[in-house]
């Protein structure tokens, strides 16, 4: 959809109302996995897609006419926290509606309804595929009120009903159609979405604070060979210790986050780096802290099997930080823009650009800096955020009557 919004408009019931009139417009992200970024000592892991909610979400709160909730999954009980601005509605999970049956699934849809209802937010957005994501919908239109779902992962819109596994798959397929917009990060998801589902999207990129001042690209600074993400098979973190191996001369840093769904893959990974003196891992770092490791980053890997827009690139893409991807490369913009390489799933091409830049520091800071460049004028996130509060306040948002 192309949205016009009216400027300093909401929308509550179907009639547009002034926000600084009346009250502030009442905005929820339904973030299950990202408890762990507004509780830091709860030790939950989060991905790529709760930080940009975290992000956004703290951007709005920061404006008086948002009030903003935070809607988390949990395994201890229930209840509500505040982290800064933010209202933290804390709910627990019990994967009913995913794995259930028809009973259990229906118990569960009333449950989020009851939820939902509670936090009364005049918009809920939702990140990723997922049974969810229809069950979000309809319980939006019932309430009349809106639901955005925001696109995730490139699987979001390439693989049948987004990947999407069980009986209750083609809920996701229905909740994206019945949303009442559909955010993308790139124009490859713009054209995936219309292509599979005949949908127009709103296209905000994926946003970072950018940092106070340009970043020190030189070798006395920035000196390290970098790997940022969750333990998961499909952001192969193996492949690194294997670019490590055939580099013995370079110094490589991993920062990992925890899954303990993937326990054995975390021990493996653990005992292969311990056999390597040229690899440091930095495990579970706080997401405030995980800047600096890109402030020393000489070239930044990702071996990711698919992403959506990685943060990763985002933030060493402000430092400064050359990106080499192993299969990532959304919207061409390592190529088009000149900020790193993509190696098309060729472990060798990937061996052979890290060797090239490693060696080349004049091109390397070079690379930094149209980087840099690139990140200032793409991914500000005051400039998403602006995007965001456009959209929500919109009227082409409004819940028919």
């Amino acid at each position: 959809m192309t949205v016009q919004p009216a400027a300093g408009t909401a929308v509550d019931g179907g009639t547009a109302i002034a926000v600084s009139a009346r009250r502030p417009l009442r905005v929820c992200f339904i973030s299950p996995l990202g408890y762990g970024l507004y509780n830091r000592s709860s030790g939950y892991p989060f991905g790529g897609a709760e930080v940009q909610f975290y992000l956004l979400a703290g951007e709005l709160a920061r404006d008086p006419a948002y009030r903003v909730t935070v809607l988390v999954t949990v395994q201890e009980r229930p209840g509500v926290e505040s982290s800064g601005a933010l209202t933290v509605v804390k709910r627990q999970g019990r994967g009913r509606l995913a794995r259930g049956g028809l009973a259990a699934a229906l118990s569960a849809f009333r449950e989020m309804l009851a939820q939902l209802r509670a936090i009364d937010a005049d918009v809920y957005l939702h990140a990723g595929a997922g049974v969810e994501v229809g069950a979000y919908a309809l319980i939006c239109r019932l309430l009349r009120r809106r639901f955005v779902y925001v696109v995730a992962s490139s699987a979001d819109l390439s693989e049948a009903d987004g990947h999407v596994r069980g009986p209750l798959r083609g809920l996701f397929p229905w909740g994206v159609r019945l949303a009442h917009a559909v955010v993308c990060r790139t124009d490859e998801q713009m054209r995936g979405l219309r292509t599979r589902y005949g949908c127009e999207g709103v296209l905000i990129r994926t946003g970072h604070p950018l940092p106070p001042s340009a970043p020190a690209l030189s070798a006395r600074r920035k000196s390290a060979i970098l790997w940022v993400g969750r333990m998961h098979p499909l952001k192969q973190p193996d492949m690194f210790l294997d670019l490590a191996a055939r580099l013995p001369g370079e110094r490589f840093v991993m920062v990992l986050m925890r899954d303990e769904t993937h326990g054995s893959l975390h021990r493996s990974l653990k005992n292969r780096a311990a056999a390597l003196p040229n690899v440091a891992i930095h495990e579970d770092v706080a997401w405030e802290d995980v800047g600096r490791f890109f402030e020393e980053a000489k070239l930044f890997v990702n071996t990711s099997t698919y992403e959506g827009f990685p943060n990763t690139f985002v933030q060493a893409a402000m430092r400064g930080a050359p990106i080499l991807s192993w299969a990532v490369n959304p919207d061409g913009v390592l190529t088009r823009h000149r900020i790193g390489y993509c190696a098309d799933r060729s472990f060798e091409r990937l061996l052979e650009e890290t060797r090239r830049l490693c060696a080349s520091e004049p091109q390397r800071i070079e690379t930094g800096r149209r980087a840099w460049d690139y990140a200032r004028q793409y991914h500000d996130l005051e400039r998403s955020a602006r995007e965001l509060k456009a959209l929500v306040q919109s009227p082409e948002l409004r819940v028919p009557a």
